[in-house]
């Protein structure tokens, strides 16, 4: 039973019903900046597919195999609703504080990751699917990072932040190859998820494409 149990929930993180293709990555052009060794999810609190990738701790998994790489979780802003700009100001704060820190999104003390943890949560355990105002979502967020807004808005005027959030508007294109979420390796080759249905899957390709120029 447990080893069922097991596999299913391994088929539940790898397995999904995206657009299939021959090949197991696509080149982006232009590649994304500043993400030489690098996996990069693009991901939303709202996909289902997310949330398992987070529960089983795909990206701490990559770094144990790869701990030459680092991890950064890119907010697909058309997928996140009415306060997609926010959240991706907030996520661009914790990347910022995490790179500061010597962290990235795949610990799970990283501010990426307690960030991500908490809007899950929000909505798929607690079921809230819509916030009464700017401030109780920006709250859920500053209080899981342990950090006070002014913090987060005198950050957004740093040319650092310019630069993450201006990173962060390709998830959206990124995003609309495959769904979510999308693993994107050195800045530079996209995943296929028809081409994953294990973790091992993923280690071989990401192996393969961060090693390749």
């Amino acid at each position: 039973m447990r080893k069922f149990f097991c596999k299913f929930v391994l088929t539940l993180v790898f397995c999904s019903s995206f657009a299939l293709a021959n090949n197991s990555f696509i080149t982006l052009n232009p590649s994304l900046p500043n993400s030489e060794n690098s996996v990069i999810e693009a991901f939303s609190y709202k996909c289902i597919h997310c949330y398992n990738h987070h529960k089983f701790g795909t990206l701490e998994k990559l770094r144990e195999a790869f701990p030459n790489l680092h991890f950064k979780l890119y907010p697909v802003s058309l997928m996140n609703g009415e306060f997609s700009k926010e959240m991706n100001e907030l996520f661009a704060f914790a990347q910022y504080k995490d790179e500061q820190n010597g962290k990235d999104a795949s610990y799970s003390d990283s501010l990426s990751h307690k960030l991500a943890d908490v809007y899950f949560v929000s909505y798929f355990l607690n079921k809230q699917r819509n916030f009464s105002n700017l401030d109780e979502f920006y709250d859920i967020g500053l209080k899981a990072m342990n950090v006070n807004k002014n913090e987060v808005l005198n950050f957004l005027n740093t040319p650092k932040a310019k630069e993450i959030l201006s990173e962060f508007q390709r998830a959206n294109d990124i995003a609309k190859t495959y769904g979510t979420p999308a693993f994107v390796v050195n800045g530079k080759y996209q995943i296929n998820p028809s081409a994953i249905n294990s973790m091992q899957d993923l280690e071989d390709l990401v192996k393969k494409l961060s090693n390749m120029k």
